[in-house]
């Protein structure tokens, strides 16, 4: 494991070990925007973050969610890519569902990602080229794989929701559409929770309208190294910055897409 790698890590553990603290606390809740929340805690968290990557790799970018947008995804220049607190609104309301994600990025293509469970104790990582992991607790890492379920009629299928009302409103027809394909369909509340739990296996595929970049670039990758496939909606090749998402085992990805096309 490499140091880009361990920072990942460390840095999604200690963010998610201050999340965690925090919980019971009297939160401070402020809106970004329609449905967008942030709160003390999403900042803390980035903060720390901010603070342990910029010690061991003060030249590497740094775009996080509760920061100025707008840094350039396809630089050379290596850029960490941090979702402090991805499922806000579950932690504000106490339900334990978020998490934290760590990435990597250069030239627009992931090479390392960390996603910290911090109320299950669950790290899920990858290093660009050695695989994907899976930890609990204090037990030993394992390898992750994706699930083997080819049918898409058995096929638990993840989604979340975009604030958006018209993408709203289309989410609606598509889990209409995908329910009717798949045996049933879950919602996190968290993006890059569906993601690791599609290359866990948990879930044979996972999709979202509107992503932003930090909800997906760890994940992105930790899906790709067990053995998943992630596209654009279409089923065509995604790109860092693609806002909407479908990622699967791979074997039903032909069939989610289908369905997604018929919503």
């Amino acid at each position: 494991m490499d140091t880009l790698l361990q920072t990942a890590i460390e840095a999604a553990r200690r963010a998610g070990e201050l999340l965690l603290r925090k919980l019971p606390l009297t939160r401070q809740v402020r809106y970004k925007g329609q449905r967008d929340i942030v709160t003390d805690a999403d900042e803390a968290a980035q903060q720390l973050i901010a603070e342990i990557i910029r010690e061991r790799f003060p030249r590497h970018a740094f775009l996080g969610e509760e920061g100025v947008a707008g840094a350039d995804l396809n630089s050379a220049n290596p850029l960490w890519i941090v979702d402090p607190l991805d499922g806000t609104t579950n932690y504000a309301r106490r339900y334990p569902s978020f998490c934290v994600s760590v990435a990597l990025a250069e030239a627009g293509t992931m090479r390392a990602g960390a996603i910290f469970d911090p109320a299950r104790r669950e790290l899920f990582y990858a290093q660009a080229g050695q695989g994907a992991f899976f930890q609990r607790g204090r037990a030993g890492a394992q390898p992750l794989r994706v699930s083997t379920t080819s049918d898409l009629a058995e096929g638990l299928v993840g989604v979340d929701w975009a604030r958006d009302p018209l993408l709203r409103a289309r989410t609606v027809d598509s889990v209409a559409r995908v329910a009717e394909a798949c045996r049933s369909v879950r919602a996190t509340g968290s993006a890059a929770l569906g993601l690791a739990y599609v290359a866990a296996g948990w879930l044979d595929a996972y999709y979202h309208l509107n992503l932003a970049p930090w909800d997906v670039a760890a994940g992105a990758l930790i899906i790709r190294e067990a053995g998943g496939a992630l596209t654009s909606l279409a089923g065509s090749h995604w790109t860092l910055g693609q806002p909407a998402v479908v990622a699967s085992n791979g074997a039903l990805h032909a069939g989610v897409v289908q369905a997604l096309a018929l919503a």
